[in-house]
C-alpha cells in the first residue's frame, strides 16, 4: 500500500519536474538572446565591431571587441561578459549542442549592427545556436542583414 502511494506521488510530481527543466532552458535561452541583442546594440552605438565566440565543448561563450580582443562588460554585473553554463548554478546542465555561422563558432556584428560570420563576412544565410537541457532543446536563429532573432 505504501509503495502504491509513493508511486502515485512520483507520477504526480514528474510533470512538475519537467516544467522546471523547461524553465531552466528558457532562462538560458533568454540570457543568450539578451546578450546577442546587447552585443549588436553596443556595436551600433560605439561604431565598433564586436563578436560572440562560442565554445560548445565547454558550454560557454564570451563577447569581445574585435579590434583589440577586450571583453565587453556585462551591463548588469559590470564584469566581463563571459558565460559558462557549467559554472553558473542556475544554468548548470545546459549544453550548447551546435553553433553555425557560415561554418564558424563566432557571430560578429559590424559597426552597423549587421551580423557576420567568424571571418567578418556578412551572413548570407541564417546563423543558428542550439541549446539543450535534459531531453528538450531550443534553436536560436539569427537572420542575415537585420540580426533579427527567432527561437524555435
Amino acid at each position: 500500500m505504501v509503495i502504491t502511494i509513493i508511486g502515485i506521488l512520483i507520477l504526480l510530481a514528474l510533470p512538475r519536474i519537467r516544467v522546471i527543466y523547461s524553465i531552466k532552458l528558457q532562462g538560458a535561452t533568454k540570457k543568450l538572446v539578451q546578450d546577442i541583442k546587447y552585443t549588436q546594440t553596443v556595436a551600433i552605438t560605439t561604431h565598433t565591431n564586436y563578436a560572440i565566440s562560442f565554445n560548445p565543448t565547454e558550454n560557454s561563450y564570451q563577447v569581445y571587441r574585435i579590434s583589440d580582443g577586450n571583453l565587453l562588460k556585462d551591463p548588469y554585473t559590470h564584469q566581463p561578459l563571459v558565460v559558462d553554463f557549467d559554472e553558473v548554478s542556475q544554468y548548470r546542465g545546459i549544453n550548447i549542442i551546435s553553433v553555425d555561422f557560415a561554418g564558424t563558432n563566432i557571430l560578429q556584428f559590424n559597426w552597423q549592427g549587421i551580423p557576420c560570420d567568424g571571418n567578418g563576412d556578412l551572413l548570407v544565410k541564417e546563423g543558428r545556436i542550439t541549446l539543450s537541457y535534459q531531453d528538450e532543446s531550443f534553436t536560436i536563429i539569427i537572420s542575415p542583414q537585420t540580426g533579427n532573432i527567432e527561437i524555435q
